[in-house]
């Protein structure tokens, strides 16, 4: 009698805990320049501020604002307009390295990726998807800009800690993927775009472009050396 209600009082215990670990914030809205941005979360719809906590499983959609967020691990992740981008899972712990995880989704639009600690210990646990490709991480910025039918471009930018600082930049590596290909962008500005999932990856290709003029507009098709993709 006395371990069935010791097991009933842990059972209720678990279940007291799981709303407040399902529910904990993982991130924040650090910037928010415009207006129309929301967040489903569970049943829930949630008009997007500064400031306002981010949780696994949400997800994130804009239509004329731009966000900047900020996950536990220091992963910072820019959101342009009309995009959409879920946060499929995210587990950290400052005092593990090597053991945390992290999953997004890019379903449409523009999104910027920097990497945080998590990439940084160990990349193989990031999986960042849009409809058409997967890209793995080795500590480093990159956008993807998937269009309304899951075409995917990817571009590598430099990474630079300090942007009063240019000669602190540097460039990492990515590997991005489809079910039949795989390359890999190690140089700034190269871009790839993987058009079906059965699809390989273009041969990459470096753009001249400034990473302020990546957005929805930019064409999704195989990119030209040297030439901005403008719609």
């Amino acid at each position: 009698m006395l371990l069935t209600s010791y097991k009933t009082k842990s059972i209720l215990a678990a279940f007291i805990l799981l709303p407040q670990i399902a529910f904990a914030n993982i991130g924040v809205v650090t910037s928010q320049i415009g207006k129309d941005a929301n967040i489903t979360r569970a049943k829930d719809n949630i008009l997007v501020s500064e400031g306002i906590g981010i949780n696994m499983n949400d997800t994130i959609t804009t239509s004329k604002a731009k966000l900047k967020l900020r996950f536990e691990d220091d992963t910072k992740v820019s959101v342009t307009q009309q995009s959409k981008l879920v946060v499929d899972d995210f587990i950290y712990d400052p005092n593990s390295p090597g053991t945390g995880k992290l999953a997004m989704n890019v379903a449409t639009g523009t999104v910027r990726y920097a990497s945080g600690a998590i990439a940084r210990n160990n990349r193989n646990n990031v999986n960042l998807r849009t409809p058409t490709a997967t890209i793995a991480v080795r500590g480093t910025d990159f956008t993807m800009t998937v269009d309304e039918i899951g075409r995917s471009l990817i571009i590598l930018l430099p990474t630079c800690p300090d942007e009063s600082q240019p000669q602190d930049c540097f460039t990492g590596v990515i590997e991005v993927s489809s079910d039949v290909g795989m390359v890999i962008l190690n140089q700034a500005f190269q871009a790839t775009v993987v058009t079906a999932k059965d699809a390989k990856p273009t041969k990459p290709k470096i753009l001249d472009i400034r990473p302020q003029d990546i957005d929805n507009m930019l064409i999704i098709s195989p990119p030209k050396a040297g030439k901005t993709m403008i719609l």
